[in-house]
């Protein structure tokens, strides 16, 4: 075979693959110390590669590799794993403890190999400090960002990487492997599968984000009311209060286009933050459960808010707003992420509405060109220069706006990581993961199957991007896959109750997908618990109301714990709440908490971090005091509600309030 950086001697262009001629000698590993979350029999090291593979007094880029061999040496592996991250942008190296973890089973037949890509994490990482601390105006800092790499600043791409891959591989004498890419990592499976075809023995593209061919992201604020619509659906306490999640979606997104809410809003730990919520501040809301933890929870909450705001109460909506705001500084540029490659990497392979060779100004005018020429639908229910305006406010690019590379330098040889449309090679088993409440949505990552010939699409209803890292279902079926290259049943991936770990770190308990029903003012405008017909109740109508707001309060509070900046949190209209985990158990304290204006909680409530068990005993002070036992089990959607029992106004109560 004539190897790519043959070709590239004579070609200014994307070389062909597979031409008959003589293999190139591979390159050898230079090994050294593995870093501390390695595994204890990981192998470290670098292989150099010319920077740009064109130029034969390129200079050499180091790129790491951590190697973890198979445990049964008996035989030899049957594969070696590669996973890519995505992002881009992300460190392999950084995440290897996550996929040991998720693929354990795997580990005795098969080796991992995690390699940090060029300009990523051990990989010479490009580090440019007004993108990577997100300091003064992004256009500015990706234009001195691209300037300086110099007339590298276009050879970060997933072509150059996918060679760096295959470099890395002949370095250890690894004959194939199975390429796990995951979110923009589907990118760099199809740039090795169009490459280095021979070399690879399976592939699993989960969440394929494919963004480089619409510089708008057109098709996410549309599938992110969607996705707020379906979570609310598919909780209890949301769906209660909200018959029409949709529809009154985009009766907010008008309401604050027309008349953003401005005002004081306090975040889980009690800051207070000035605020002004548009429809990029909803977007921002919407958007923000990308990343957080507890995961869909403002999706959940958001339709109670609205409801809450058509009656002029305004601190729903404002902490959901005071909760949502994107990162400032994404630390050092060799550690998990490193913000200059992702520019580099996505200006490299993106194709955007502007002719790269051109001047920066042109660029500029041909980019607002293409926006003034989308139509108003094209971003539905938010509008276009809401939408454009969210993206551009991103300090990372995951969804970035779309003028976000104009000021990169123009490409001295722009080599694109796969044609357009590029058929997946034909004998090669891959598997194909969307999920059902992800952003990047699943109808479009759909389009891609007649691309290949020898695949499964799996759609896992309760998964967020990225599916593995949400489902074990989706984890079970990726295992069984690399295993025997088939899907098996996969039948669980269409369960939309979901499968993973509780936000205190818990094995069990089901994927989250809390909400509220309403945001009361007053005890008297809350939904009521229901009797329990199993047990004694002489509950009045007002304290079934009280009851509900009560337990509101001590599930506000464990809802909102993973977004506390320290072990004190604030109620949503005052009091306080202090948290304490354990190895078993998460026990929070509560000191007048109000979920509503006239209901003040104080007590204590523990959570088992093993079965997801809650169990609290708590005084009520204010519309109707009393003493109350709560017991729940969350995140389980055959275990929907909570008891709440004990007296309120001297009177006995035995009631069932929704537990997600």
């Amino acid at each position: 075979m004539i190897g790519r950086r043959a070709v590239f001697a004579f070609l200014a262009t994307v070389a062909a693959i597979g031409v008959p001629g003589t293999a190139a000698a591979a390159p050898i590993p230079t090994f050294g110390k593995c870093g501390p979350t390695a595994a204890a029999n990981a192998q470290c090291g670098t292989v150099a590669v010319p920077l740009d593979r064109a130029n034969p007094a390129s200079p050499t880029i180091a790129i790491a590799f951590q190697l973890t061999p198979h445990t049964d040496q008996s035989a030899p592996a049957v594969s070696a794993i590669v996973i890519s991250n995505g992002g881009p942008g992300v460190s392999n190296i950084a995440s290897d403890p996550i996929w040991r973890d998720r693929l354990a089973s795997l580990l005795k037949t098969h080796d991992l190999l995690a390699i940090d890509h060029r300009g990523i994490g051990q990989s010479a990482a490009i580090d440019c400090p007004a993108l990577q601390h997100v300091q003064g105006d992004q256009l500015d800092a990706a234009r001195s960002c691209g300037a300086s790499l110099g007339a590298a600043s276009d050879r970060y791409g997933s072509g150059d990487v996918a060679d760096d891959v295959d470099d890395v591989r002949a370095a250890l004498g690894i004959g194939t492997i199975d390429y796990y890419g995951v979110s923009y990592g589907a990118v760099d499976v199809r740039a090795y599968a169009y490459r280095h075809a021979d070399h690879l023995h399976a592939a699993i593209l989960d969440s394929p984000d494919f963004s480089t061919d619409d510089a708008f992201f057109r098709t996410l604020p549309g599938a992110m009311a969607k996705i707020a619509a379906r979570v609310c659906r598919r909780s209890t306490a949301c769906a209660a209060g909200e018959p029409h999640p949709a529809t009154n979606l985009s009766r907010l997104v008008r309401r604050l286009r027309a008349n953003p809410v401005t005002g004081t809003g306090y975040d889980a730990s009690g800051k207070a933050r000035r605020l002004r919520v548009d429809e990029r501040g909803l977007l921002g809301i919407l958007y923000d459960d990308y990343f957080s933890d507890p995961a869909f929870l403002n999706q959940g909450e958001v339709f109670a808010a609205a409801r809450a705001l058509g009656a002029g109460d305004t601190t729903p909506l404002l902490r959901l707003a005071a909760e949502s705001n994107a990162p400032t500084d994404f630390g050092d540029a060799n550690g998990a992420m490193s913000v200059g490659a992702d520019y580099a990497v996505f200006c490299a392979d993106s194709v955007f509405p502007w002719d790269k060779s051109a001047p920066e100004a042109t660029r500029r005018a041909q980019y607002l060109a293409a926006l003034n020429a989308l139509p108003a639908s094209a971003t539905a229910p938010f509008s276009v220069s809401a939408w454009t305006g969210f993206i551009a406010s991103q300090p990372v690019l995951l969804i970035p706006g779309a003028d976000a590379c104009t000021p990169w330098p123009a490409p001295t040889r722009p080599e694109p990581p796969f044609p357009p449309r590029q058929p997946f090679p034909a004998g090669v088993p891959a598997l194909l993961f969307g999920g059902g409440l992800d952003y990047l949505d699943v109808s479009q990552e759909r389009t891609l199957l007649p691309l290949f010939t020898n695949a499964k699409f799996v759609t896992v209803a309760n998964g967020g991007h990225v599916t593995t890292l949400w489902s074990r279902c989706a984890v079970g079926i990726a295992v069984r896959f690399l295993s025997t290259l088939q899907t098996g049943n996969t039948s669980c991936a269409a369960d939309t109750r979901g499968a993973s770990g509780n936000p205190f770190g818990g094995a069990a308990g089901e994927l989250q997908l809390q909400g509220v029903g309403r945001f009361p003012l007053r005890a008297q405008a809350a939904i009521p618990a229901k009797r329990d017909h199993a047990r004694h109740d002489a509950s009045t109508p007002l304290a079934r109301r009280v009851a509900a707001v009560a337990w509101a309060a001590v599930e506000d509070a464990v809802y909102q714990t993973p977004r506390l900046t320290a072990t004190t949190g604030r109620g949503l209209r005052g009091g306080t709440y202090k948290v304490k985990h354990g190895k078993a158990t998460t026990k929070i304290t509560y000191r007048r908490a109000r979920f509503s204006r006239d209901v003040a909680v104080s007590g204590v409530a523990s959570l088992d971090i093993a079965t997801s068990r809650l169990t609290g005993r708590i005084t009520v002070a204010g519309a109707l005091p009393g003493t109350l036992q709560l017991h729940a089990t969350l995140w389980d959607p055959d275990k929907p509600n909570a008891t709440v029992r004990g007296t309120l106004g001297g009177q006995r109560v035995a009631l069932l309030a929704p537990a997600r």
